[in-house]
């Protein structure tokens, strides 16, 4: 991990946008000097003073070089004077034309005038240190620019408004309630908490507890939104991955042939299923071959199958198992995992009790690839699996995805459980003190309200520059 920084007093300037090809991008300036760099480089249309230049208004105009003859392109500016800015400093953004050179070349005149580069996270770090934004919702922005579906992009949004924070300060508020009774205790000993006081406190805490795991019980479906799931598709050769496949994908990725073997390598893609993300890993045909090439692919296969989170097998319905059927089932014991009887527009052969001996009946569907029936059968059990059947997280409810998270939210669960037995068996408020404070820090790691360097190191340096 690179060496973290703090921001300092610089003036920091980055392109905002993808490189590339595009009919715009987008120079972010910030930084106390961000207003006077840009009045050296941007001349307004009409040679209008850039001093009449409102806050947060679009102006056309010229960046020219340094000797002001020079035209490096037509741009249009805008200014958003500190703190109403998304770094709460003063921000000015040029909007010139996409490409590679021009961009470039208006940067390296930016940093001709003592501008410098902005690191990974930067523009988001000054918008943390400079309260515009709690440590949650700083995590949020890389989220909303990663999100691989709707779904992901939905709880990374409500994130980025605040949900999880609001939650958290709840959590906070209840705790200091408690803390100051407690407190009150140390201060004037010789009184003791009030019975319908003390009673409050163990409903409110235990209250507390039981949404704080309420929120901890959200974290895999949080994780599988945010990242994914890696997913092998696994059968004997001509048993129909291929189309399958293709037909999850809805197009044609993979060849599709009646030869057995022809899928030597694997295949890999992304796929929005029910609002998961999920990478499609095509392998080769399990099975027993003197081709070398052929036991190349089925090493591969296995070897996806070992490393995927959810493996889906396929079987021919259209004819009795047989030993490679055999190897494909036994690979899927104890394992999340969903079988699809292809084939099934043929007439069936196959004993689907002996299937039963490997996998649960609930997670098994028919399938015909080739027609692409039973598919959309297919993904509600896919999300079913991955989710263990538990009804999905209302779109608008906050959930959580950050393992950082969770291990806060644990750790303060943890230490109102110990207060709460230690409350109820009469220890000494100071004992008692220790507990609250301790669940109130967990608490405040995920807002940043208590953070370190390293915490803080690790999130911004996933950032993209720019951001």
């Amino acid at each position: 991990m690179p060496q973290f920084y703090f921001p300092s007093e610089d003036t920091v300037a980055a392109i905002a946008t993808p490189p590339g090809e595009g009919g715009i991008a987008v120079i972010r300036i910030s930084g106390r000097d961000a207003i006077s760099i840009l009045e050296k480089v941007f001349k307004r249309e009409g040679e209008r003073n850039l001093k009449d230049m409102k806050s947060h208004r679009f102006y056309k105009g010229h960046i020219v070089g340094t000797n002001s003859t020079v035209v490096i392109d037509s741009v249009l500016c805008v200014l958003m004077k500190s703190p109403h800015s998304y770094t709460g400093e003063d921000v000015a953004e040029i909007h010139c034309h996409g490409g590679y050179l021009v961009p470039k070349n208006i940067l390296n005149l930016l940093f001709n005038h003592g501008v410098r580069p902005a690191r990974p996270g930067e523009f988001t770090l000054r918008a943390f240190m400079n309260g515009r934004m709690d440590l949650a919702q700083a995590e949020a922005v890389a989220d909303v620019v990663k999100a691989q579906t709707n779904e992901s992009l939905k709880q990374a949004e409500l994130q980025l408004e605040g949900i999880l924070s609001s939650r958290i300060h709840e959590f906070k508020e209840i705790v200091l309630d408690a803390l100051a009774e407690i407190e009150a205790q140390v201060d004037f000993p010789e009184e003791d908490i009030d019975p319908i006081i003390r009673e409050e406190i163990i409903q409110r805490i235990s209250e507390l507890i039981d949404r704080m795991n309420g929120l901890l019980s959200t974290f895999e479906e949080g994780r599988i939104l945010k990242h994914g799931v890696c997913t092998a598709i696994i059968g004997k050769p001509n048993v129909g991955k291929s189309s399958l496949l293709n037909q999850l994908l809805m197009k044609e990725r993979a060849i599709v042939s009646s030869t057995p073997g022809t899928t030597r390598d694997f295949i890999e893609e992304a796929v929005d299923i029910r609002g998961i993300p999920i990478r499609l890993v095509d392998t080769a045909g399990l099975r027993v071959s003197a081709d070398e090439v052929e036991k190349v692919g089925v090493v591969l296969a296995n070897k996806k199958a070992d490393e995927a989170e959810l493996i889906i097998a396929l079987v021919d319905g259209s004819a009795p198992l047989d030993n490679d059927d055999h190897e494909v089932l036994n690979r899927i014991k104890n394992r999340k995992a969903v079988l699809a009887i292809n084939k099934s527009d043929l007439s069936q052969k196959i004993s689907e009790i002996t299937l039963f001996n490997f996998i649960l009946k609930d997670k098994t569907v028919k399938t015909s690839a080739k027609l692409g029936s039973g598919i959309e059968e297919l993904k509600d059990l896919i999300r079913d699996v991955l989710f263990e059947n538990k009804k999905s997280v209302e779109s608008t409810e906050v959930i959580i995805s950050e393992l950082r998270h969770k291990v806060a939210i644990q750790t303060a669960r943890d230490n109102l459980v110990e207060f709460l037995k230690a409350f109820k068996i009469g220890e000494s408020p100071e004992f008692l003190a220790v507990s609250l404070r301790s669940s109130l820090t967990s608490l405040g790691e995920i807002t940043g309200e208590t953070t370190t360097e390293d915490i803080l190191g690790r999130i911004f340096s996933k950032f993209c520059i720019g951001k």
